[in-house]
């Protein structure tokens, strides 16, 4: 519609300009007519195009609309990491040794606690074994060792190491400091393979001392031919403890 009125403006407009400067050329005899008919035409369809006219939308600011559409980004929370409260898990004595001295009586138990795999819950589980066993023999110094397994027993490479002294006097009975514990353990973990070459070293170590000190040359070459492997892959685990602080 607007561009119809806008050609329609545009011809009565030229129109009545010739007519100006000849009215017969506008098919008229005066000026006056001219501007009677094409050029009150020409103002009419000049207004009636700024009333039709479609507006022209103004563009809205990039920024602002961005701004406003763009959702609120809140910075995360940070969350302090979840502390595990360390856990005593079931455990079952394997030995028990008595290094007693006179005035002092000391006792040694051995233990193993499969599920304990951590090692807050190893170091916990081992605590546990301490004071249970202290209580039922009233021993004055009390000493665990959380072996890898029952095999394992005096061989070292213990998960954890516990003593517990009531009186805080240590070992002696004379080291009086208060101190009533002592914890580590190991974070170590043991695979299949780890534990079946380290049974497998225990039960034929014998066979290869001939002299009271294990070949251990020929020791691997026996093992690496029982797990299909070569002899510089027969290695003991080694487990390496941390000091717990108490």
């Amino acid at each position: 519609m607007d561009t119809v009125l806008a050609l329609l403006f545009l011809a009565s407009s030229t129109i009545c300009v010739i007519g100006f400067l000849k009215p017969s050329w506008a098919g008229k005899a005066t000026r006056g007519q001219v501007f009677k008919f094409y050029g009150l035409g020409a103002i009419a369809f000049l207004f009636l195009f700024a009333v039709f006219m479609n507006p022209v939308e103004s563009s809205p600011d990039t920024s602002t609309v961005q701004a406003e559409q763009k959702p609120e980004v809140k910075a995360p929370i940070e969350q302090a990491p979840a502390i595990t409260k360390p856990v005593a898990h079931e455990y079952q004595v394997i030995a028990e040794e008595n290094t007693s001295m006179p005035g002092r009586e000391r006792l040694r138990w051995r233990i193993v606690a499969p599920t304990a795999l951590t090692q807050l819950d190893r170091a916990e589980t081992a605590k546990a074994a301490a004071k249970d066993l202290q209580e039922k023999t009233g021993a004055d110094f009390t000493h665990i060792f959380l072996e890898a397994a029952e095999f394992t027993a005096g061989f070292g490479n213990v998960l954890a190491i516990v003593t517990y002294a009531p009186d805080g006097c240590g070992v002696t009975g004379k080291d009086c400091t208060g101190k009533k514990w002592e914890v580590s353990a190991s974070a170590t973990q043991l695979t299949d393979t780890q534990m079946a070459v380290w049974k497998a070293w225990i039960d034929n170590r014998e066979k290869f001392m001939p002299d009271g000190y294990v070949d251990e040359d020929r020791l691997k070459e026996f093992l690496a031919k029982k797990f299909d492997t070569t002899p510089d892959k027969i290695t003991l685990p080694w487990v390496e403890r941390d000091d717990i602080a108490q």
